[in-house]
């Protein structure tokens, strides 16, 4: 009988012992998994911060550059929209002038498309596609004035002719000059910051 509890209590201090060093290991497993997730969260982190950062910087290093070449073709498109109205308020036939005010928007208005983005790079497409349709009225009116008494009902109708390309002109001017601005201002290229382990959305 003292043997069987012998026997009986030496089994149950083996089972025991193999118990414990299973619960040992085991937390000794769990701890080790959970240091590994804990720094690949953190890396993730800081690559995702890393990301973040490396786009700020990229828009920053777009943003001058297009600021300059905005501003260009802006700036030429006031020098078309003055030459306009000092060809509706003079008498000159020549319109050299403003043909090389409209070339120079030309040239300028492909910066802008190599700059971009698309919602700027559409209105300075269109802004310059009023500038062209202004030649054909301006013509029109230069050759009614050659023909017509300054006060005559045919050069009232070619000068408003004139005017209403201008405006439509000078609204497409300041659609791009919105939409410049609104390009510049906007952060919402830069990516967010990634939760790690979680896709933006």
């Amino acid at each position: 009988m003292r043997k069987t509890a012998e026997v009986d209590s030496g089994i149950a201090a083996i089972v025991g012992a193999t118990v414990g060093a299973l619960g040992t290991g085991g937390a000794v497993a769990v701890t080790g998994l959970w240091g590994a997730w804990a720094a690949r969260y953190q890396l993730a982190a800081q690559e995702a911060q890393l990301r973040r950062q490396l786009r700020v910087e990229h828009v920053r290093e777009r943003r001058e550059p297009r600021r300059t070449v905005y501003a260009d073709f802006l700036t030429q498109a006031r020098a078309v929209e003055r030459a306009l109205g000092r060809y509706r308020e003079s008498h000159t036939t020549d319109m050299d002038a403003f043909h090389r005010a409209i070339d120079q928007l030309d040239h300028l208005g492909v910066q802008v498309l190599l700059e971009g983005p698309p919602p700027v790079a559409a209105p300075s497409q269109e802004l310059i596609r009023s500038a062209h349709r202004c030649i054909r009225p301006l013509r029109n009116s230069i050759g009614v004035r050659e023909q017509f008494d300054a006060g005559s009902r045919e050069c009232a109708d070619a000068a408003e002719s004139v005017a209403e390309a201008g405006l439509a002109f000078t609204a497409e001017v300041r659609d791009f000059a919105e939409a410049a601005r609104r390009v510049l201002d906007d952060d919402s290229a830069v990516e967010p910051v990634q939760r790690a382990g979680h896709p933006a959305h």
